[in-house]
């Protein structure tokens, strides 16, 4: 089977997920007539008097700002500032900021980061009194990333060149206060290490650090936020050497006053391994990441294991029981390229099956004769390609619809108890979509 990266959004359960691909090339947008008007002309004029008249703007290719302009309050004032990129070279990208006072735009820093390209802006508060710009870049191979941060509560820029394969931002040990901390590929000679700086008076010093697997070949994904209740830190999904993806977490243990990677330790994160391209989220809006545990649904051992459908079970880490807890379960027919989120009712007496070349059935799944079996069939999901489609030459209802397919379902049986009705199906069905090739990776 084809393996994807894929994109996940459910109308019950909201995941934001992502891949990682090669980077793209920025939009140029020349900023020639026509003029840019009000504020954005302000700041047209300010680059001009640096870089003259040919210019080109330069935008960001992932994460939440993807302008080639940025309004953005940095010191809690009540005017936002400006941030703008843009290219003279082609192989280097300016940054110009600006600050707002008696409704003007004014220059406050400039910066310059040595490469052709932007992959992404954020910001944080290291402990100065104005928030600082962080600018992530390629580096000088694909598996490397360079920093840049740029202060603007003065004109200090600090590089850290070809420093990490990725890295996450937040407050790790508790303190109100933004950390960084950066994820370094293996090499042959040093396993891949997570290494946590701890913001001091606005700069960041190496605090602790902590290894994770080494069979890791790329991190996928990476979020920052509570692992659970009592804990908050990074969940890293990756892909590993042999092609399945894995989770790792890494948090800050108080009492050693370090970042710890307990996954690895237990060696828990064998769990988390998967098939499936699917990446950790806060898939029940609680504020808690969960992890996706992928495994076959239930099946004979006389049956053909390539037509049983996946189960995934949205699970957080319980830290302080070294364990995980189930929150959401769902079937994953990734051939036809959806998820069935299951309902508190289906979700331990269900397996599923490839049934044909565009159809996935669910059925019960119970003992009889001593012995676990499939028996009655409860469910039929049908995919048909939107070109062509006349919705009046079949029986099917649709249950939901992307530019390329129609999804159809049939409910096999009329059981009070065991049936679905029409709304647990169009309710629980998630397409899932192939991303773009700016997916965001931080």
């Amino acid at each position: 089977m084809k393996k994807r990266r894929i994109c996940v959004a459910a109308a019950v359960i909201c995941l934001l997920l992502s891949g990682c691909t090669s980077l793209s090339l920025n939009s140029p947008d020349i900023l020639t007539p026509p003029k840019a008007e009000g504020s954005q002309a302000e700041i047209q004029e300010l680059i001009k008097k640096s870089a003259g008249k040919s210019f080109e703007m330069v935008y960001p290719e992932r994460g939440d700002y993807q302008s080639s302009v940025i309004f953005v309050n940095l010191d809690d004032d009540d005017d936002d500032e400006a941030i703008a990129m843009y290219t003279r070279e082609k192989e280097t990208v300016d940054l110009l900021v600006a600050d707002k006072k008696n409704n003007n735009y004014t220059l406050l820093t400039e910066g310059t980061i040595h490469a052709p390209k932007i992959d992404r802006v954020e910001l944080a508060d290291f402990g100065g009194k104005t928030k600082e710009i962080v600018i992530s870049y390629p580096g000088s191979s694909a598996t490397l990333q360079s920093l840049t941060f740029l202060s603007v509560n003065g004109e200090d820029q600090d590089d850290m060149i070809n420093s990490c394969a990725a890295h996450v931002i937040g407050d790790f040990n508790g303190d109100k206060i933004d950390d960084l901390m950066t994820l370094s590929p293996g090499d042959g000679e040093n396993l891949p290490t997570a290494r946590l700086y701890i913001g001091a008076d606005g700069t960041r010093e190496e605090q602790s650090s902590c290894e994770v697997a080494s069979n890791i070949k790329e991190y996928v994904n990476l979020s920052f936020g509570k692992i659970c209740d009592e804990m908050s830190g990074a969940v890293v999904d990756a892909v590993d050497n042999d092609g399945t993806y894995s989770t790792q977490i890494i948090c800050y243990d108080y009492n050693q006053r370090s970042v710890i990677n307990p996954l690895y330790v237990s060696d828990g994160f064998e769990k988390t391994k998967r098939t499936a391209a699917i990446w950790s989220a806060d898939i029940d809006r609680d504020g808690i990441i969960e992890i996706p545990l992928c495994e076959p649904t239930d099946f004979s051992s006389d049956e053909d294991e390539g037509s049983v459908c996946d189960r995934i079970d949205w699970s957080s880490y319980e830290y302080t029981q070294a364990d995980f807890s189930d929150k959401q379960s769902a079937i994953l027919c990734e051939k036809l390229g959806f998820i069935l989120n299951l309902t508190p009712e289906h979700a331990d007496i269900v397996t599923a099956r490839y049934t044909g070349e565009n159809t996935m059935s669910v059925y019960l799944w119970e003992y009889k004769r001593n012995a676990a079996e499939r028996t009655t069939k409860l469910l039929t999901v049908k995919r048909y390609k939107k070109e062509g489609f006349d919705n009046d030459a079949v029986l099917e209802a649709v249950a939901a619809e992307n530019n390329n397919y129609i999804y159809t379902y049939i409910i096999e049986t009329e059981d009070d108890y065991y049936r679905y009705t029409d709304d647990e199906v169009k309710d629980n069905i998630v397409l899932i979509e192939e991303p773009s090739d700016d997916a965001p990776l931080k």
